[in-house]
């Protein structure tokens, strides 16, 4: 049993984050024992009083391949993904780079706060297996894809429809873990054929498995995609291959009509809304109010290396600093990058808040000397975190970061 003291945010909805200033959070093998005002509490702790607990964050959207290409600029999609993103991704063949970055993308979250991802590699098996296998070794907690492309691809990194299908079926049955698994994932409907998309579409939907890919991000991408399959808009393409269902995580989700938010409420499918890339590669500005009025489920990426940081608070921030008229209160930052994401991900029964019987992962920041810890502070750590320094982070109650 560990017990540490301390002052907690934790998330209960968009509008809602309960303050629990000065309790005692307990965790044993792993999971959440008891959370207890000091003055209830009887036992030894570890003093933490001087920092801000809040649940491990949630990266709901990430390329481990491309972290190394963080900052290489191009001023849209497409022309980025040609000269930037292809070259790097096709570095991933050799097993050892692929080894080294994943162990350096791995550590680079951690000292992030982010204790669960939903991550694409490259499209190699080998480079799927490989983030696997060093994110077993080290603790870490994601669900990986291997990226599909069987067309309109360069020739380094397209493979055939029955490669995409046979490895990502291989890895789905030897990856199954809730805290580790395979999320099956077609990087977007231009690269992938009709085919490709509906017997993914047909085995999700059997085995009741995660899809991610790309929605209507740019409207170049969003044209060639029309072009292609002769549809009435991005969404209809999804809807018609059956890749949209409750486990589907689409990334920006941009530029939608109201009756392609009307499939995705009605498919139940969720959205890892991108804010930094969006401005990053002047994609657009993501339709925040219509589709909270469809009630579309929405959480967090950090989309790197189109995103700048793996920091999630950094992205909360820029969530609300991309709302031309919109504000956005901390406690939905908080929501967003916690909770609200492991609702999206399947795992809130575990993950998502710090609450009795779910999973010992949180994250510490160390407020600076003489700083009053108050109900104000979590608009503070979402809209000026710099004040904080990440001191201590934990998955499952093991200490994968600690600085003190």
């Amino acid at each position: 049993m560990k017990n540490i003291r301390t002052n907690i945010f934790n998330p209960v909805s968009p509008e809602t984050a309960a303050f629990l200033p000065d309790f005692v959070i307990s965790f044993e093998k792993g999971k959440i024992s008891s959370l207890l005002p000091f003055r209830k509490f009887h036992g030894a702790w570890e003093d933490k009083r001087d920092c801000i607990c809040i649940p491990g964050l949630i990266d709901l959207h990430v390329h481990l391949s491309q972290y190394r290409i963080s900052g290489l600029y191009q001023p849209a999609l497409l022309p980025w993904l040609r000269q930037s993103v292809f070259p790097e991704e096709e570095r991933s063949r050799n097993p050892y780079y692929t080894e080294k970055l994943s162990r350096d993308f791995y550590k680079a979250q951690i000292a992030a706060g982010t204790t669960f991802s939903i991550i694409y590699t490259a499209p190699f098996v080998e480079a799927a297996q490989c983030a696997f296998e060093v994110a077993s070794d080290m603790g870490i907690r994601a669900k990986i894809g291997m990226t599909l492309m069987d067309m309109n691809a360069p020739d380094t990194l397209k493979h055939s429809t029955d490669y995409a299908l046979r490895h990502s079926i291989d890895l789905y049955e030897k990856w199954q873990d809730r805290s580790l698994s395979y999320i099956f994932t077609p990087r977007f409907a231009p690269t992938c054929s009709a085919k490709l998309m509906q017997e993914i579409g047909s085995f999700a939907k059997k085995h009741k498995a995660y899809i991610q890919s790309h929605l209507s991000e740019n409207p170049d991408e969003i044209a060639w995609v029309k072009e292609l399959f002769g549809k009435d808009s991005y969404t209809h393409v999804y809807n018609d291959f059956g890749i949209l269902s409750p486990r589907t995580i689409l990334g920006h989700a941009i530029h939608l009509s109201d009756e392609e938010l009307d499939l995705l409420k009605s498919s139940g499918s969720s959205i890892a809304h991108c804010p930094d890339s969006n401005f990053y590669l002047k994609s657009g500005e993501y339709p925040l109010r219509r589709i909270s009025e469809h009630d579309i489920p929405f959480g967090l990426g950090s989309d790197v290396g189109a995103g700048t940081s793996l920091n999630m608070l950094y992205h909360a921030k820029m969530m609300n600093y991309r709302q031309t008229k919109d504000a956005i209160l901390a406690e939905e930052m908080l929501y967003r990058i916690t909770l609200g994401s492991a609702k999206i991900a399947g795992m809130a029964d575990l993950i998502g808040s710090l609450d009795t019987g779910k999973d010992a992962d949180m994250v510490f920041y160390k407020a600076p000397a003489g700083f009053d810890i108050t109900q104000q502070s979590l608009s503070q750590l979402c809209f000026a975190p710099d004040i904080f320094k990440i001191c201590k982070v934990l998955v499952l109650g093991k200490d994968m970061l600690d600085l003190a």
